[in-house]
């Protein structure tokens, strides 16, 4: 995917990720459930992000292989209304990310970062203000909202092609739109990372 051609890819996320409903996945079927024991007990604090990968969640990576690479979480296989199946991977308590998975492969082929635990290389996190990542990222480019979903995506200007940032406001929305537009270049106050998002490229 060109940077050039995000904007026309965001619109299409809603497109896909019907079953994600508010910002959840919402299972049709009984899941199952798989937890990997850390193997000395300890969980990692913090995780790194690359344009490719999300700790040792790698996109692209099989989903059986997938529970193993994150020691101490518990992963859960749902299928959503479409037929399109998530792995989510929790730890205590916390979602740490959703995944969805190929259907013909069982590969990820979407990693949505849900934790702030997860942190890029210029240190950029789930729930940080969108003025600070703009400073860390080189600017932010724009700001969508997405009609169907009413969802928010954020684009900067040194982020990878593959990263794509949904966002929030605290009351409202994360961009303050000129009237009827779903475009903006302008961020509120308030906005911040709502989950980070690796796709395929």
């Amino acid at each position: 995917m060109r940077r050039k051609q995000l904007s026309a890819s965001l619109l299409l996320l809603p497109l896909l990720l019907t079953g994600c409903g508010q910002d959840s996945v919402a299972p049709q079927q009984p899941s199952q459930q798989q937890t990997t024991a850390p193997p000395s007990g300890e969980v990692v604090d913090t995780y790194p992000i690359t344009d490719t990968s999300a700790g040792a969640i790698q996109l692209g990576m099989l989903s059986t292989d997938i529970p193993a690479a994150m020691p101490g979480a518990t992963a859960t296989l749902e299928q959503d209304g479409e037929g399109i199946e998530w792995m989510t991977l929790s730890m205590n308590g916390e979602n740490l990310m959703n995944i969805m998975l190929d259907r013909s492969t069982h590969t990820a082929n979407l990693i949505r970062i849900l934790s702030p635990r997860f942190v890029t290389a210029q240190g950029v996190k789930v729930g940080e203000n969108l003025q600070s990542v703009g400073e860390k990222l080189g600017g932010l480019k724009e700001i969508q909202w997405t009609e169907i979903e009413s969802r928010e995506f954020a684009t900067f200007t040194h982020a990878p092609i593959t990263m794509v940032f949904q966002v929030i406001g605290n009351n409202g929305t994360a961009g303050v739109y000129p009237n009827g537009e779903t475009i903006t270049t302008i961020a509120a106050s308030s906005a911040t990372i709502h989950s980070i998002w690796l796709m395929e490229d």
